[in-house]
């Protein structure tokens, strides 16, 4: 069983603020690739894990930088 381990982060605005847009654009990117995902599932076409892998990592890149690996890696998962 996986545990949640909780931060609390004490931040000025500028920070919080630069937060809560990676945060949005991961959503985001976790949100598109799953359903771009899903409606290759649904439409019985094989589900191209690294097509989708490179499509969403050139298009969030520049958005969010390294961090957009992880999330697809995680997706995965």
């Amino acid at each position: 069983m996986r545990g949640t381990c909780v931060v609390e982060l004490i931040v000025d605005e500028e920070t919080e603020k630069k937060l809560r847009q990676l945060c949005d654009l991961s959503v985001k990117l976790w949100n598109e690739v799953n359903y771009v995902r899903l409606r290759m599932w649904l439409e019985k076409k094989h589900i191209d894990f690294e097509g989708t892998y490179k499509e969403f990592y050139e298009k969030y890149k520049p958005l969010i930088g390294s961090a957009t690996a992880q999330i697809n890696h995680k997706e995965e998962q």
